[in-house]
């Protein structure tokens, strides 16, 4: 798997999945020399597992090691080898819990730079059980190897087992080269070596019946204004869940990495219809001045050069500004206007997303909310009359920002690719991101009264995808609860698409 591949998929690293390591985010740089032991102690049990590490990689032990932490109970450990007399490369990252001492996260530099060469089935297999057994004694008994990706060996996932069936949340993710381990990451289970005896037998669970009764509770109704094959719009069903339900209640549970949207009351709006266009830089300046009242003294706007190509659709110009600490990016799409973004230096040194709760906030959410609707009114299309906002979309933020994603509604359903993302800054209440995302459609929508029943779209659905039982370890505000619960696992990976009209999967 090359990087380009891993990164195009947060989907895929949100579940099965989280299989990129973090250099992919962090790219590899020259640090100081450190070795702030003295400074940083491990717990005992992360010491022993530190102590394991330099058995299986004995060439860590005698560099320079960087310790931070425990930050969210995780130690970070930097291994650097020296290559100046102050200076030192990465060559290792290591996370470890602090409390049970298990390895969170494990990456080695010097390893992912021979990626290309692709392993086989068998040395995939043999180096990653390798480090694993080493790793978790006895406790590697409990694991199952699978494919990570479709035709290829460059990762092995190793899933735990109790009773016969599936930890889902108890993964290791293993990533090889032809000749060593390049990385180990986690899913929010493994750290917390749990004891088989927490796991309860399975006993009476929902009947298939039931689970397709609930699958079909959680079946959501859609438009896109624009079918990629004919251009025209479609009425659609997609399944908006956790990915998790109690096996017995049918309740869902949530993991650390559920991206079910959570939609808002609807929103009455007076849309405005305007539009604004920017031929060039300097027309880019008058509408961040005259429109959105965006102070550019000393600031000027020049044509982005550096973005690449195929990173911007046909005819989209993006205009960013100099002379000033910090960014001003303003986009456009055949001369209209369709967003703009304003970055502070302090905000892009420290964009770190904290679920809609900015630092140091003057403004309420709800405060935000109101400053994001009046903003944004004048500028909807002129067939929007209501609104809702994904509550669990947060797009383009920073540290100091709210983030509002805004979808139109036909009849009552929400259209997914008639959007607008509006982000306000929650300590003084100016407007630091608009971007509008509106499709316009090309025919009348289909009426959703022609759409199948949402339990004929749950029997399309668990006919590919059947409902499976394991274990998982939920999330309740934002911790991992060390008790399992055995649930029914619903793939909410694989893309499902399903035209309501016809009852056939989208391509």
């Amino acid at each position: 798997m090359k990087h380009t591949k891993k990164l195009a998929s947060t989907l895929l690293m949100a579940s099965l999945l989280a299989t990129t390591p973090l250099w992919l985010q962090h790219p590899t740089m020259t640090v100081q020399a450190a070795d702030n032991q003295g400074q940083v102690k491990l717990s005992l049990a992360a010491e022993k597992t530190l102590q394991t590490l330099y058995a299986i990689q004995p060439e860590l032990k005698n560099m320079d090691k960087k310790m931070n932490g425990p930050k969210n109970g995780v130690y970070e450990l930097r291994f650097g080898k020296r290559i100046a007399p102050d200076k030192m490369e990465l060559y290792a990252m290591v996370g470890l819990d602090a409390t049970t001492g298990a390895l969170h996260s494990y990456e080695n530099e010097q390893e992912m730079q021979k990626q290309n060469n692709q392993p086989s089935e068998a040395v995939a297999k043999q180096k990653s059980a390798a480090f694993l057994q080493k790793l978790l004694g006895d406790d590697f008994k409990k694991y199952k190897a699978t494919q990570t990706t479709k035709g290829e060996w460059d990762a092995v996932t190793y899933t735990r087992h109790e009773h016969g069936i599936p930890v889902f949340t108890d993964r290791y993710v293993v990533g090889v080269n032809g000749s060593s381990v390049m990385y180990v990451n986690t899913f929010e289970g493994a750290p917390l070596r749990a004891a088989s005896s927490l796991f309860a037998k399975p006993g009476k669970v929902m009947s298939k019946e039931e689970v397709t009764g609930k699958v079909a509770s959680l079946m959501e109704l859609t438009y896109s204004a624009h079918k990629k094959e004919t251009g025209k719009p479609a009425l659609k069903y997609s399944l908006e869940s956790t990915g998790y339900l109690d096996a017995v209640t049918g309740e869902e549970i949530e993991s650390a990495f559920s991206l079910k949207s959570r939609y808002s009351d609807v929103i009455a709006v007076k849309p405005g219809g305007k539009k604004l266009t920017a031929s060039n830089a300097d027309e880019a300046m008058r509408v961040l001045t005259e429109e959105f009242q965006i102070q550019m003294d000393g600031i000027t706007l020049e044509t982005d050069t550096h973005t690449p190509a195929e990173m911007k659709g046909e005819g989209e110009p993006i205009y960013r500004s100099k002379g000033r600490d910090g960014r001003i990016t303003v986009y456009t799409n055949n001369n209209e206007v369709t967003g703009f973004q304003v970055r502070g230096k302090v905000e892009m040194a420290n964009a770190i997303q904290h679920g809609n709760k900015p630092a140091n906030a003057q403004l309420s959410y709800e405060q935000a909310k109101e400053k994001a609707v009046q903003f944004l009114q004048p500028y909807l299309d002129s067939s929007v009359k209501e609104l809702k906002i994904d509550q669990k979309e947060i797009r383009m933020s920073s540290a100091t920002s709210y983030s509002f994603s805004f979808y139109a509604l036909h009849d009552g359903v929400i259209v997914t690719d008639q959007n607008y993302l509006v982000n306000v800054d929650g300590q003084t209440g100016e407007i630091v991101n608009y971007m509008n995302s509106f499709t316009k459609p090309s025919a009348p929508f289909p009426d959703k009264k022609t759409a199948i029943s949402k339990e004929a779209a749950a029997k399309h659905f668990l006919k590919d995808r059947p409902a499976v039982l394991g274990y998982m370890f939920p999330v309740q505000n934002e911790k991992v609860l060390t008790k399992p619960s055995l649930v029914y696992s619903i793939d909410t990976v694989s893309y499902f698409l399903l035209d309501a009209v016809t009852g056939k999967s989208f391509k």
